[in-house]
């Protein structure tokens, strides 16, 4: 049918006018927001100044539909989407001992007496594991156990693993493959591990296998990652916070360091600089002047968050845009925080994943969570890092899981990759700038040769004192609460003897021992042994004038011990006490010598108040009956043994033997290298009744003296000053273990 021109017209009319109302329509419609991705750049501790910009975006009821980060932009990005408020990051922040936390150790005064011993002589600092490839050391400084447990803690996973992908936005945490540099944006799988793999700082913080993969600080590939929320979310608008360090000025890169830290903010810089390229006009970007607060002083952050939230006011204008109206926002918002309100859940079985060489039952003992009762997260983790802090894992986690009707805590215990036989060593140097002594010693130590734990250890030392011991430790039920230990060693020394303050002859002695322990752990703070012991002694002056007698005999008897253990610190400690105590009886001698015995006690206590720290000692020794030989003479003199004196200038049959010491921190400890600096002055006194090598020094004995002290990855270093009314001033030097 063919329209008349009228109708024609009419309909032509009547199209023109339906297009046009939708134009208009369409103009005065409310146009949709723009999609907002968040970028998060990781800085170690100046990743505080992100808490100051979310709290300016959420004053200004700003959403966003996607966020990445980076290292400490993860931590921050990976809480905040989880449905952490503000509030609760500020305050876990605050109550967080950011020292502590990169210590994987439960803290000494936690470790069991055995550790404590190996470690106080043989630095774990230095333990290599000794596998059939060769020697193979740890992967990081830290492993990041408390790192991972904090995460856990955070995103409360005690609740059921959080994943990525399960989240209300998407979220993309970036870090690098160790294995072949790739960037790895993790969308998917668990929030924790993802967390802790974008802030491990390589040779600081060990690596995090996710997927067959070694995972590092994704600040070496992509610390700002502006095109991550481009492709993840279709962002129209990025706001981007980059907080990395600054270069180093030329000058001030010195020393291996600052040469690595350089090294890491120039990689950090080169991919920041391209990522900065991809901005847009209508991008926000803001970089807070941070100023003086390194990566490291995460002491400082609230002090960042202020920062960073006067740096986003600075954008107030261009932010405003984004703004949207409070129904909108709160509603974006709810969809964040207003997750489920949960309970812990009650456990029904507590499981411990498949182990090579550990006790998996050992470890469900170490577990203290009962099975038909709630979930303690707190006490778990606390569980954890102490059975990690027994040395035989590489790391130790968690997952709470429901399978059918039973919900299931799985703990999933890492054994090293290069143990269970292990290869320590350690060292002393000693030096008053008149006599020196150094050794250097090593252990080699096999453990769970036995579903029980046994351990055999083997041990070498040079110098001058040269030993060489061994000893079987058996534990003879699974908790290892009993044990039976057999050992020997065999060792020589030089021995300065000292006449009239002078150094006047020189002691060449040799010895041998042999013998058994029946023993007891009384919990993790002492040990009680009693057994027999066989020894052999031979001495002879090798220059000088015969001060003491040549020596030649055996001796054997019975040996009980007495050892306990509070101190939070081997060498610096701050709290709690030592008790050392033995008694031997000579109950056959051959020889020149008679039946004899000893006894000594010694006892340590240290207590602080802020940064000023104080620590007692008192020691006391001396024969129970018949003479003591040559070798079992007590000492006094050295650095902390009556420093104003020689190293043992004075010997004798009994003696007693206090100090005290007021300490002062200079410097607090440093998160990952823990060193600190301490000032302390000392006064002492000893007395040596009847001494063989200084009879003109009778009575009490004293030396003051103040001296500067740190630890190290050689132990703790002493360099200080003593005098006192008969010895001599003198300066001291005294680096390693004892």
């Amino acid at each position: 049918m063919i329209l008349s021109r009228t109708a024609a017209c009419a309909f032509g009319a009547a199209l023109l006018a339906l297009v046009t109302v939708d134009a208009l329509a369409q103009a005065v419609a409310p146009q949709s927001r723009p999609r907002i991705g968040l970028v998060l750049g990781g800085g170690g501790a100046r990743g505080g100044a992100h808490l100051g910009v979310l709290e300016v975006l959420e004053e200004l009821r700003i959403p966003f539909d996607c966020v990445a980060g980076t290292s400490m932009g993860a931590l921050v990005g990976g809480a905040y989407v989880s449905g952490l408020s503000l509030e609760h990051m500020k305050q876990t922040i605050r109550d967080t001992d950011w020292g502590g936390i990169f210590d994987d150790s439960a803290g000494r005064d936690e470790l069991n007496l055995r550790r404590k011993q190996l470690d106080d002589r043989f630095l774990s600092a230095l333990e290599f594991g000794a596998t059939s490839g060769g020697l193979r050391y740890r992967e990081g400084a830290v492993a990041g156990e408390k790192l991972k447990l904090f995460f856990n803690q955070l995103v409360r996973s005690e609740f059921g693993e959080r994943r990525i992908e399960d989240l209300p936005l998407p979220l993309t945490l970036i870090a690098t493959d160790i294995g072949n540099g790739d960037r790895v944006a993790m969308r998917s799988g668990g929030l924790s591990s993802a967390m802790r793999a974008s802030m491990s700082v390589p040779g600081a913080v060990a690596p995090v296998v996710r997927e067959g993969r070694k995972l590092v600080d994704g600040g070496l590939v992509d610390n700002v990652p502006i095109q991550e929320v481009r492709e993840r979310c279709g962002a129209d608008v990025v706001i981007a916070i980059n907080v990395g360090s600054p270069l180093l000025e030329p000058e001030a890169v010195q020393g291996v360091v600052s040469v690595v830290g350089q090294m890491v903010n120039l990689l950090t810089e080169q991919n920041v600089a391209r990522s900065l390229q991809t901005l847009k006009p209508n991008d926000v970007y803001m970089r807070p002047e941070l100023g003086t607060i390194t990566a490291g002083d995460f002491q400082r952050q609230m002090e960042a968050a202020d920062v960073g939230r006067k740096t986003a006011q600075m954008q107030i204008e261009k932010l405003r845009k984004l703004s949207v109206p409070e129904a909108e926002y709160n509603a974006w918002r709810d969809r964040l925080r207003n997750q489920p309100v949960k309970t812990a859940p009650r456990i029904d079985e507590v499981r411990v994943a498949d182990t090579s060489f550990v006790n998996a039952e050992t470890v469900r003992d170490a577990i203290r969570q009962k099975e038909g009762e709630a979930l303690d997260a707190k006490q778990l983790s606390s569980d954890l890092i102490l059975l990690y802090s027994g040395g035989d894992l590489q790391s130790v986690d968690y997952s709470v899981l429901n399978e059918r009707d039973k919900t299931i805590l799985r703990v999933t215990p890492v054994e090293k990759a290069w143990g269970p036989d292990y290869l320590r060593f350690g060292l002393n140097l000693s030096s008053d700038f008149h006599d020196a002594t150094f050794n250097i010693r090593a252990l080699y130590r096999r453990t769970w040769l036995n579903s029980y734990g046994a351990e055999w250890l083997t041990a070498l030392q040079l110098g001058n004192e040269h030993r060489f011991a061994t000893e079987f430790y058996q534990p003879v039920e699974r908790r290892q609460r009993v044990f039976v230990s057999g050992y020997a060693d065999i060792g020589a020394t030089k021995e300065a003897l000292y006449y009239n303050g002078s150094h006047q002859a020189d002691y060449y002695a040799r010895g041998w021992r042999t013998g058994f322990d029946l023993g007891a752990n009384l919990g993790i703070y002492g040990q009680a042994k009693v057994g027999w012991v066989e020894r052999g002694q031979r001495a002879t002056v090798e220059t000088g004038p015969p001060i003491l007698p040549e020596v030649k005999l055996r001796s054997g008897g019975p040996q009980l011990r007495l050892d306990i253990d509070t101190q939070d610190f081997a060498y610096f400690p701050t709290k709690g006490y030592r008790l050392q105590a033995r008694i031997f009886d000579a109950q056959h001698v051959d020889g020149d010598f008679k039946k004899y015995g000893l006894a000594e006690a010694k006892l340590g206590a240290a207590f602080s108040v802020g940064d000023l720290i104080f620590l007692g000692k008192l020691e006391g020794g001396g024969p129970t009956h018949g003479t003591l030989p040559p070798g079992d003479l007590f000492t006094l003199g050295g650095p902390r043994k009556l420093a104003s004196f020689a190293q043992d200038q004075l010997r004798g049959e009994e003696y007693y033997y206090g100090r005290l010491d007021a300490q002062y921190r200079l410097t607090r400890p440093i998160p990952l290298l823990g060193l600190a600096v301490i000032g302390g002055i000392t006064a002492e006194a000893g007395r040596m009744r009847d001494s063989f090598t200084e009879p003109s020094l009778t009575g009490w004995q004293s030396s003051f003296g103040a001296y500067l002290a740190t630890n190290s990855a050689f132990g703790p270093i002493y360099v200080g000053i003593a005098d006192g009314k008969n010895g001599k001033g003198r300066f001291y030097f005294f680096v390693g273990t004892p």
